[in-house]
């Protein structure tokens, strides 16, 4: 039977999705919702180049919900990040599961409210982080807890983008509705990644923004320490060369791993042997992987409570960034 799925947000990354989507047996793109009605014109076109039925289309996603919400089996999420948690929770009360953009709130509070909205309805909410849904991440956090590579001394993360001059006047560089700047919206991919396979919860973290006459911060430098003493840096910037590109070094006492914050290649090089490189594609597993959770056929591996985990490291980088680098705790 195939999925019926709604979309709430069409931009860029929905989009990108849908291009590949629309095109699965095991799934029926039922409607897709946006106020921008260039956005829902992009699905038509996409949707025509494909040969394939156009889904209906909404201006208004809660108007979708009320009128066909009953049809649905799943949405997807990929709207501004102030309008994540409401959404998130009015779908979870329409008996859909929720397939939720990265971020997944902005807030500790939205999370909560999140968290207690999934527990309530009992249906699924997988967060869409790449790097959390992706096998090649949860195979190094069970070798990090195995010790396979011996102990993990430190963790250097970093990532760029020309995002500042890319999202210029976007709703991604409006602090009301974005929630931050480079590092919550791109480098969220890599917080996340990094909380994900360290093994340790965050405990203390020192950080600095720079806006770079933005109106949110294109380069953020937190550094910190985890619960278990290990040390780590965290780097975003978002005003470099036309690229989109991370890297996250783990440097155990047996070998040094590196990965992508998107989980889509890791490497690991031990003493006198070649480096081995594994890779994973990222667009349908994402989708494969939360079939596979709303079946129940394996625990969702980017759960709601990770995002609170996330929300509350965002807290303490921007409060410790508003005291000047203060180190804050992570609580």
């Amino acid at each position: 039977m195939k999925l019926k799925l709604a979309i709430i947000g069409c931009g860029i990354k929905a989009r990108q999705y849908l291009e590949t989507w629309i095109e699965r047996s095991d799934l029926e793109i039922v409607a897709v919702a946006d106020l921008n009605e260039a956005a829902l014109e992009e699905v038509n076109t996409i949707t025509t180049a494909k040969q394939q039925t156009c889904p209906a289309l909404f201006g208004d996603w809660q108007d979708m919900l009320t009128k066909i919400g009953n049809d649905l089996d799943a949405v997807y999420i990929s709207s501004p990040h102030a309008w994540h948690a409401q959404q998130a929770v009015e779908a979870l009360s329409a008996n859909v599961d929720v397939l939720l953009e990265k971020p997944m709130v902005m807030t500790v509070n939205e999370a909560e409210q999140v968290i207690a909205a999934q527990k309530d309805s009992g249906k699924a909410l997988v967060v869409a982080y790449q790097g959390g849904l992706s096998p090649l991440v949860h195979q190094l956090r069970n070798d990090v807890a195995a010790n396979t590579y011996g102990e993990l001394t430190s963790i250097n993360a970093c990532i760029w983008e020309e995002w500042a001059t890319k999202y210029q006047h976007h709703w991604k560089q409006q602090p009301e509705i974005s929630g931050g700047g480079f590092m919550f919206d791109t480098g969220a991919h890599m917080m996340n990644t990094v909380s994900m396979v360290c093994g340790a919860e965050f405990e203390c973290i020192s950080a600095f923004m720079d806006q770079r006459n933005y109106p949110v911060d294109a380069i953020t430098t937190a550094i910190g320490r985890l619960t278990n003493g290990t040390l780590f840096t965290l780097h975003a910037s978002g005003e470099t060369i036309p690229v989109c590109e991370s890297r996250i070094e783990l440097f155990f006492t047996q070998a040094i791993v590196r990965l992508c914050a998107w989980g889509r290649w890791i490497e690991i090089e031990r003493p006198g042997k070649a480096i081995e490189r594994r890779e994973q594609e990222s667009a349908n597993n994402l989708m494969d992987i939360f079939q596979q959770v709303r079946a129940g056929e394996i625990d969702n591996p980017s759960t709601a409570t990770q995002g609170l985990k996330m929300a509350k490291l965002w807290d303490a980088i921007k409060a410790s960034a508003k005291a000047n680098g203060q180190p804050t705790p992570c609580q």
